[in-house]
């Protein structure tokens, strides 16, 4: 029987369910005796403190086996169980109605739902899903169930769940995790995200699938598809057996693209850089080939301890990623916390809705001295390659202008102070916000270059909470809004002669990249994995042919005329191309 999702992460997998049942711990309200009650709260506070050394500990396990990228997504549940709304609640129901921890956390709990219940915003409606997997933790360490850990497995599996938290996915040993399909899920989500870093198949969206299937059950995921296959017989069992082979020898090809140039069939240059976190993630930059790195992320500096990073933490850091670049660019963002990355040393406002609130560039404005740091380090470490700074979620000049101005208080600072640093450090502004996008003609007059940031862009533009899958369907990358806005920014970018990047998720699409090139795009920036599918499509299309595709799609009326009338011009192009195949019926 076929099922059809959404496929997140490249790869074909054939092997057996394992499904990850996870019954919701039952709850009664128990009355207990008044001398009880500080014996209760001391038993709620050790499932309390359990619950962060559980969630600590499996955040060092993934830091310590892949490094430090993504590690930070499991502060927010981290935050969650230190939050005294939280904990002082339940404390206090505990003392006012003499019962029982689990009964007391689970009026809380209900308390914080009905209110997520009641709100339309879409960020704050995902927190709810965030709050019940950090009750379910709490609940299983009152009542001593077993928090199941993907990290035990030891046979080769394909998880079957409704849901995985960041811990779940944290948790997964490749050697042992072939691939994940979940009911729930969108393309942009945490889950989704690491999957491609740790290169897992997986496939989202699948609504009731793990009522289909059990432990056990012959499966066939194709994460290039989205389409999952329980119990296939002989004929589909070899034909993706197959397949399977064939995208396993096409991988191995794609590896000898890395030493070769981004160049057009008709001779442009194209340049593919690599989003990174940590200096360590370089190796991968190298590895696959990409032009040094058009996104360097730098909240890890904030979200993996338990202090703030001190000037000589970030100079070292920026310094190691220079030096390992160069003589290639590397263009470092900064600090972008608020929205759903939170450090726990840092005081964030109680907001409605923090993915538009105080958070990247309105934080640092706000932290004066926290920004002033970074820029501190950023300066000094300019000396040791080819730097470029960039400013996030700039929404209009007065931003930029009173960001430029605390830069060159800084610069000026460091030149009384007599320290070395790089006088002439080019800046820029990631385009993320849709008024950044519409008046870009204003911006490029007063930074060296920009680029397009398409996860927030397409998030704010279309007004989705794109980590929630009730709106992941509207999760547009080809919206016609989306194409036109791409459009402006290159065409004003060229003609105020500035450069101009993309470095959001859609960068890293093959499918998108001879459309992108046509609307004017020439630095892609992208996760490295992604860098020698994009390069194969690039090296193999005219630049002629991308700007037909491309007016072409302005043409078209919706998303779903443009997404299909792309598929279809680039299987005309790429027969052999397995990512988006046509599959049929079975």
């Amino acid at each position: 029987m076929k099922f059809k999702g959404m496929g997140v992460s490249p790869g074909i997998v054939i092997g057996k369910a394992y499904v990850l049942n996870r019954e919701t711990v039952k709850t009664e309200t128990r009355v207990i005796a008044p001398e009880r009650v500080d014996e209760e709260i001391r038993r709620f506070d050790q499932a309390l403190a359990a619950s962060v050394e559980q969630l600590e500990a499996v955040k060092k396990q993934f830091s310590d086996r892949v490094g430090a990228s993504h590690a930070y997504i499991l502060e927010s549940h981290i935050l969650m169980l230190q939050d005294t709304l939280l904990t002082d609640g339940v404390r206090d129901v505990i003392r006012r109605e003499s019962i029982a921890a689990e009964g007391a956390l689970k009026k809380v709990l209900d308390q914080f739902l009905a209110v997520f219940n009641g709100i339309e915003d879409d960020y704050l409606k995902e927190r709810k899903t965030d709050m019940i997997h950090v009750g379910e933790r709490i609940l299983r360490n009152l009542s001593g169930h077993e928090q199941h850990s993907l990290a035990a497995l030891d046979e080769d599996v394909i998880v079957v769940a409704h849901d995985l938290t960041p811990a779940d996915t944290m948790q997964m040993d490749r050697k042992h995790v072939k691939g994940f399909v979940t009911d729930l899920g969108g393309k942009t989500s945490h889950t989704v995200i690491m999957a491609r870093s740790l290169e897992i198949p997986a496939v989202v969206g699948m609504a009731h699938f793990t009522a289909s299937v059990q432990t056990g059950d012959p499966l066939i995921l194709n994460g290039n598809s989205g389409s999952v296959i329980v119990n296939p017989d002989s004929d589909t069992f070899n034909r993706y057996l197959e397949k399977q082979r064939r995208y396993i020898y096409f991988e191995k090809e794609l590896q000898k693209l890395a030493s070769l140039p981004a160049e057009t069939l008709d001779g442009y240059k194209i340049r593919l850089a690599a989003n990174i976190e940590t200096p360590e993630d370089v190796c991968g930059v190298l590895e696959h080939g990409a032009d040094g790195v058009g996104l360097f992320r730098t909240e890890f500096l904030y979200l993996n301890r338990t202090e703030l990073p001190s000037e000589e933490d970030q100079f070292q850091a920026y310094k190691s990623a220079l030096e390992m670049v160069y003589p290639e660019t590397v263009i470092i963002r900064t600090l972008d916390l608020g929205g759903d990355k939170l450090a726990r040393h840092i005081p964030y406002p109680g907001e409605s809705n923090p993915s538009m609130g105080l958070r990247a560039i309105r934080f640092c404005l706000e932290h004066r001295g926290i920004f002033k740091t970074q820029l501190r380090a950023l300066a000094r470490a300019g000396i040791y390659g080819n730097l470029k700074i960039m400013f996030p979620m700039i929404s209009g000049l007065r931003e930029l202008r009173m960001a430029k101005e605390i830069y060159y208080d800084v610069l000026e600072e460091l030149r009384k102070a007599g320290t070395l640093f790089h006088e002439e450090i080019p800046l820029g502004v990631m385009i993320e916000v849709p008024s950044a996008a519409i008046a870009v003609d204003l911006i490029v007059n007063e930074v060296d270059f920009v680029s397009i940031g398409t996860n927030d862009l397409i998030q704010y533009s279309l007004a989705i909470d794109r980590v929630n899958e009730n709106v992941a369907y509207l999760y547009e990358p080809l919206h016609p809004a989306i194409m036109r806005m791409i459009k402006h920014v290159m065409t004003v970018a060229r003609e105020g002669n500035i450069p101009a990047a993309m470095c959001g998720e859609v960068a890293g699409d093959p499918l998108y990249a001879a459309a992108l090139m046509g609307l004017g795009l020439r630095t892609f920036s992208m996760n490295p994995v992604s860098v020698p599918r994009v390069k194969r499509i690039i090296r193999q299309v005219t630049l002629e042919e991308s700007r037909k595709l491309a007016r072409e799609i302005l043409a078209l009326s919706t998303a779903r005329e443009i997404e299909e009338w792309t598929k279809e011009r680039m299987r005309s192009l790429f027969p052999d191309e397995p990512e988006w195949e046509e599959e049929p019926e079975e």
